[in-house]
């Protein structure tokens, strides 16, 4: 499963709005049952399947007038068996009942096929009972195409509103999905639940005397009626007005504020470290760290799958696992690594509930549900007023570039040159380089502005010193 910086617009997390609430599930569980008895039919020693209905819509807006509407629809099962130590795993979007024994059979085949491997289990049904969470809004499901459409309008409107300077608007857009997933196996273990999601994002583009600048953001809420289109049209608008006038600077080692969804672009970076799987595959920055202190002190990272409203949030994994909140980096100690069933049998150790799919189509891989910084006491604005003299960065460019096996990193930054605990002028065409780790290990402070922008989230972060690249 990837890792990293996850765009917003891609999380599919829907239901198929033409059925009445609950009739997705229901048929879905007859069908997880049946599925199973299939399987088992056909001497299967143990079964686990994964079903997921789903409607996506997407807009862009441009000019006030739509310019891009999609809507996407996906039902499917996937079935994962076991026999003789042999994992077969196929999937199918037809539900006919010669589809589904289709099913069966090309898991089984697929069993046959493949080398034994005594770490390759379907885990048990828990003692214990699953997580309610809060991830899903009844009142999306009503909420008209219109409507929707209306408030990707509404935040371009904004934008151009804030300042005359504001020129060009080059993408507006927003998604809106729900979905029904079902997890079922032959050891007993049962879930259901339902999702929903909202996002909106825009980039404006303010112009003065011949010169250009960009300023983006976006919102994403579990909950239609937060997101705030309106005002993330205005915050883009504010942020490319503000980098009027943007200048490049000599190059200097200095202090470095990362705003908030910077520091989460570098906290991607990290977090496939935290992979059993990528650790075992000697993938991992983070190999043979265990229980040793890699960061700042001043860090704690949880990995939270119950965290109200999360993107990652669901009372349990993609293998029947519950999920729970775990502290990954403990006071800068790397507390532990996580594991779905496979790499957890590789360790002789538990599953840590960290067992995902890209969806019905897959088996399994490690992935992460909300993992985040702590956040500390100080909001971006103290940061900044204790901070006498550096670069606060509001945006990089190039981090997917960055070596996650060693850690080592160099993007473009923009932003803002910092003297005497005030922002003095934009600063543009600068880099940032060094090493990931060493990056975090020299955090001094911890703000108090933690923002999700997909199953990652960070607050801003101040670096007691990095290599600036100017002119």
């Amino acid at each position: 499963m990837a890792w990293g910086h996850t765009a917003i617009l891609q999380f599919s997390i829907c239901i198929l709005q033409f059925r009445l609430p609950g009739q997705v599930i229901t048929m879905d569980k007859q069908t997880a049952e049946k599925i199973l008895s299939l399987a088992a039919s056909l001497k299967a020693a143990a079964a686990e399947v994964f079903i997921r209905s789903s409607v996506a819509t997407g807009i862009e807006v441009k000019d006030q007038k739509v310019e891009a509407f999609e809507r996407a629809r996906d039902r499917g099962a996937g079935l994962r068996v076991l026999t003789g130590r042999k994992m077969g795993f196929a999937f199918t979007t037809d539900f006919s009942d010669p589809a589904l024994m289709r099913l069966a059979q090309a898991a089984m085949t697929n069993a046959e096929s493949s080398e034994p491997d005594p770490l390759q289990s379907i885990p048990a049904r828990p003692a214990g009972q699953y997580g309610d969470v809060a991830i899903y809004d009844p009142a999306m499901g009503p909420v008209s195409e219109e409507e929707k459409i209306k408030g990707v309008m509404a935040m371009e409107r904004e934008a151009y509103a804030v300042d005359p300077r504001v020129k060009r608007i080059r993408k507006a857009s927003g998604s809106f999905s729900q979905s029904e997933t079902v997890i079922m196996n032959s050891h007993g273990a049962e879930v259901s639940y339902r999702g929903t999601a909202a996002s909106s994002s825009i980039e404006a583009v303010a112009e003065e005397k011949g010169e250009s600048q960009a300023g983006w953001d976006f919102d994403v809420t579990r909950f239609y009626h937060r997101l705030k289109p309106e005002e993330v049209g205005r915050r883009a608008a504010r942020k490319a007005l503000n980098l009027l006038g943007a200048k490049s600077i000599q190059s200097v080692k200095a202090p470095v504020i990362l705003e908030a969804t910077v520091a989460e672009e570098f906290l991607s970076i990290v977090a496939s470290g935290f992979s059993a799987e990528n650790v075992q595959k000697k993938k991992s920055l983070l190999a043979g760290k265990l229980d040793r202190e890699i960061l700042s002190p001043v860090l704690t990272i949880v990995d939270d799958g119950l965290l109200e409203g999360g993107l990652g949030t669901a009372p349990c994994d993609d293998e029947l696992v519950p999920a729970s909140k775990k502290i990954v980096i403990d006071k800068g100690r790397l507390a532990m690594y996580l594991y779905n069933t496979y790499t957890a049998s590789k360790d002789k150790t538990l599953s840590t509930g960290n067992g995902f799919r890209g969806g019905f189509k897959g088996v399994p891989g490690v992935g992460v549900t909300n993992l985040s910084i702590v956040p500390g006491a100080l909001s971006l604005e103290e940061l900044i007023a204790s901070t006498s003299r550096g670069l606060f960065v509001t945006e990089i460019m190039g981090a997917h570039m960055a070596n996650p096996i060693s850690g080592d990193f160099s993007v473009g930054a923009t932003g803002f040159w910092i003297e005497k605990g005030k922002t003095a002028y934009p600063v543009r065409e600068v880099t940032i380089a060094g090493n990931i780790l060493d990056l975090m290990k020299n955090v001094d402070a911890v703000g108090n502005d933690l923002r999700f922008q997909g199953r990652i989230g960070s607050p801003s972060l101040r670096v007691k010193e990095l290599s600036i690249g100017g002119k």
